[in-house]
C-alpha cells in the first residue's frame, strides 16, 4: 500500500469522530471516546486540549484523557519567547523529548514519563485559539505521516467547540430576552398597581415613550436591591412619583415611605428632621423626637433636593450611607439606620463638588445607581396620555366628571415645551378643567400661549432681582379667560406660579422675586398646592 493510500484509509477511519461530536454537548465529555478513536490511527498514550488565555500568556486545560498516573495542571504558564507561535502560520509542532521543551516542560506529565509530542492548533477565524497534543511515553514517537492525522482530529475539535459556543451564546441571547420580557411584565404589573397621591387624588405614573420606559425599566431593575438611588431631573419630571414606584417594587414595599424635601426646611432644622433629637437638645426642644431616618426604618427616605443640604448633614448623611448607623442630636447614643435612601435633585451635583459646595464622597454614595428623568418637552407622545389621566384626577377632585379635551386644544398643548414639565401641566388642566364647567376643554380655556408670554417677562424681573407686580396690576394684566380675577388667593397663586416657572422651579429666586422668605414661598406653595 501506498504512503497516500495509507493516509487516506487513516483519514477515513476518523469518520466515526462526527456523529460523535457533532452530539455532544461538551467536548469534554466526549474527548475520552475521541482518544479511543483516535488511538487506532495515532497510538497516543495521553491527550490534552488546551484553550489559550485572552492574555495570551497562559493556556487553560480544558480536557485531558491518559494512562499515565499524573496531577492534572489547571493552567501552563506560556513564555514571552514563545507566544510568538501563535502568531505563526504553523499547523503542527513535533517534540522528540518534551522534556527539552520550556513550555511542556511544566506539565507534570513530563515527570511522570510522557517524553515525545505532537502537537496542533486549534483556530477559529483564521485565529489560534488553543492546541491539541498527543503525548507518548516513547521519545520521537510521533514523525510527519502523523501530522495530517492530528490536523484533522483537530479541525473536528475546532468545530465542536466553535459550535458549543454558538449554542451558549444563543442561549445567553435567549436568556436576556427572557429577562427583558419578563422585566417589561413586572413594569407594566408594577405600573398599573401603583397608585401616588397628587393633590389628594390618585394618580398612575404614565408614559410610552422610550425615554420615559427607560427610566422605569431602570427603575424596575434597582428596585429588587437595597442600593442607593439617585434621581436627576428637573422639577415637575416625577422624581417622587419614580421613588414611590422603587419602593413598591422593593422587598421594603411593606414598610414606611417617607419623605423630605432638604429645601423647605431652615438649615437649623434640617438636622433635626433627619436625625431626631433629644429633649433639650436645643431651644425649644421640650422632648425627644425621633426623625425620619428613624422613623423610616424598615421602608424608604426619599430626600428631594439633596443638593440644598448643609455642609453637616451632607457629613451625618454621608455616615448613615456608609456605616449605617447615626445619632440624634443631643445624644451619645448611636442608632442603626435600616432605611433605603432615594436621594433626588435637579441640579448637577458633579459641577457642585468642582464648586465645592457638594461633598465629592458623599456624592460617590448617592450615585451608585443613577437614573435620569427625561423632561416633558423631550417626551412629546406623554403630553396627552398623562393629559387624560390627569384630567380623570381633577374630575374626581372637583367631584365631577373628568373634562375632554376639545379637538384645537390638542396641538395647543403639544406645541408647548412645558418648562414646568409634568406639575405644570396637571395645573393648567385644573384651572381649564374649572373653566370649562364640565364641559370640553377649548384652546380658549388653555393659559399656555399666554403663560408663555408672560413667564419671558416676569423671568426678566426675577432674573434681575426686581420686584414683583402688585396683586392688583397681576389682577388688572391677566384677564384669564376675559373676565377679572375673582379672589386675592387666586391672585397670589397665579403669581407665584408665573415666578416659579419664570425662576425654572429655583425656588431661592422665586422668593427673591417675590419678596418673600424661602419658609414664607413653602407655606403659599403648600397652600396653593403647588407642591
Amino acid at each position: 500500500m501506498t504512503a497516500d493510500a495509507h493516509l487516506l484509509e487513516r483519514l477515513d477511519a476518523l469518520a466515526e469522530l462526527l456523529p460523535l461530536l457533532s452530539g455532544a454537548l461538551d467536548i469534554r465529555e466526549a474527548f475520552p471516546h475521541l482518544s479511543r478513536i483516535t488511538r487506532r490511527v495515532l497510538p497516543h498514550d495521553a491527550l490534552v486540549l488546551a484553550l489559550l488565555a485572552p492574555d495570551r500568556a497562559s493556556l487553560s486545560i480544558h480536557a485531558l484523557t491518559t494512562d499515565v498516573d499524573f496531577r492534572r495542571p489547571d493552567r501552563i504558564q506560556v513564555p514571552p519567547d514563545m507566544r510568538y507561535l501563535f502568531d505563526q502560520p504553523w499547523d503542527h509542532l513535533l517534540c522528540d523529548d518534551m522534556a527539552e521543551d520550556p513550555v511542556m516542560k511544566q506539565i507534570p506529565a513530563v515527570a511522570a514519563g510522557l517524553r515525545g509530542s505532537l502537537r496542533v492548533p486549534l483556530r477559529r477565524d483564521g485565529e489560534v485559539i488553543g492546541g491539541l497534543n498527543f503525548m507518548s511515553r516513547a521519545r520521537g514517537a510521533f514523525t510527519e505521516r502523523d501530522a495530517p492525522v492530528a490536523v484533522r482530529v483537530a479541525a473536528y475539535v475546532a468545530l465542536t467547540l466553535a459550535h458549543k459556543d454558538l449554542a451558549d451564546e444563543a442561549a445567553r441571547a435567549a436568556e436576556v430576552r427572557e429577562r427583558a420580557a419578563a422585566l417589561e411584565q413586572r413594569v407594566r404589573s408594577l405600573t398599573d398597581e401603583l397608585a401616588v397621591l397628587g393633590h389628594g387624588a390618585p394618580r398612575r405614573m404614565v408614559g410610552t415613550s422610550a425615554a420615559w420606559r427607560q427610566a422605569v425599566a431602570e427603575a424596575a431593575q434597582v428596585a429588587a436591591t437595597d442600593t442607593t438611588v439617585l434621581l436627576v431631573g428637573e422639577s415637575g419630571t416625577g422624581k417622587e412619583v419614580l421613588a414611590r414606584f422603587i419602593h413598591t417594587a422593593s422587598p421594603r414595599a411593606a414598610g414606611p415611605f417617607l419623605a423630605l424635601n432638604c429645601a423647605a426646611l431652615p438649615e437649623a432644622l434640617i438636622e433635626s428632621e433627619l436625625f431626631g433629637h433629644e429633649r433639650g437638645a436645643f431651644t425649644g426642644a421640650t422632648q425627644a423626637r425621633a426623625g425620619l431616618i428613624e422613623r423610616a426604618g424598615g421602608g424608604v427616605l426619599l430626600l428631594d433636593e439633596v443638593g440644598e443640604l448643609s455642609p453637616g448633614a451632607q457629613a451625618k448623611l454621608l455616615r448613615v450611607l456608609q456605616e449605617r448607623e447615626f445619632q440624634r442630636l443631643g445624644a451619645s447614643k448611636v442608632v442603626r439606620a435600616d432605611v433605603r435612601v432615594i436621594a433626588a435633585t435637579h441640579r448637577d451635583l458633579r459641577a457642585m463638588v468642582e464648586r465645592g459646595t457638594f461633598r465629592e464622597d458623599l456624592f460617590y454614595r448617592l450615585h451608585i445607581f443613577a437614573i435620569a428623568l427625561p423632561p416633558l418637552r423631550e417626551r412629546p407622545d406623554d403630553v396627552l396620555p398623562l393629559a387624560e389621566v390627569l384630567l380623570e384626577d381633577i374630575g374626581r377632585q372637583l367631584g365631577r366628571r373628568a373634562a375632554g379635551l376639545s379637538r384645537e386644544a390638542v396641538p395647543r398643548l403639544l406645541g408647548y415645551p412645558w418648562p414646568g414639565n409634568v406639575r405644570e401641566l396637571r395645573n393648567v388642566l385644573e384651572r381649564a378643567a374649572i373653566l370649562a364647567g364640565g364641559g370640553l376643554i377649548t384652546s380658549e380655556h388653555l393659559a399656555v400661549p399666554a403663560l408663555a408670554r408672560r413667564a419671558a417677562t416676569i423671568g426678566s424681573a426675577a432674573l434681575e432681582h426686581q420686584a414683583p407686580p402688585s396683586p392688583a396690576r397681576a389682577a388688572a394684566e391677566d384677564p384669564g379667560d376675559g373676565g377679572p380675577v375673582a379672589t386675592l388667593p387666586d391672585v397670589e397663586r397665579q403669581m407665584v406660579e408665573r415666578t416659579l416657572i419664570a425662576a425654572r422651579y429655583n425656588k431661592s429666586r422665586a422668593a427673591t422675586a417675590l419678596g418673600l422668605t424661602r419658609a414664607q414661598l413653602y407655606v403659599r406653595l403648600k397652600r396653593h398646592g403647588l407642591i
